[in-house]
């Protein structure tokens, strides 16, 4: 995974800051979105967030 790529362009959340979250102890989306603040405006990204935390987290 490319950890500086930008997966929340609203906040500008990178795919490491979700990783970091995760591996914060964030195991759901809405976990890693109260860390991140990722898909809290537009929300297109949520799908994308969401199979970043299903691969993590498998």
């Amino acid at each position: 995974m490319d950890r500086d790529k930008i997966i929340c362009r609203c906040f500008k959340v990178s795919a490491g800051a979700i990783e970091d979250a995760v591996k914060a102890g964030a195991k759901t989306f809405e976990e890693v979105q109260a860390e991140t603040n990722c898909s809290n405006g537009c929300g297109c990204c949520e799908s994308e967030v969401r199979d970043i935390i299903d691969e993590l987290t498998k």
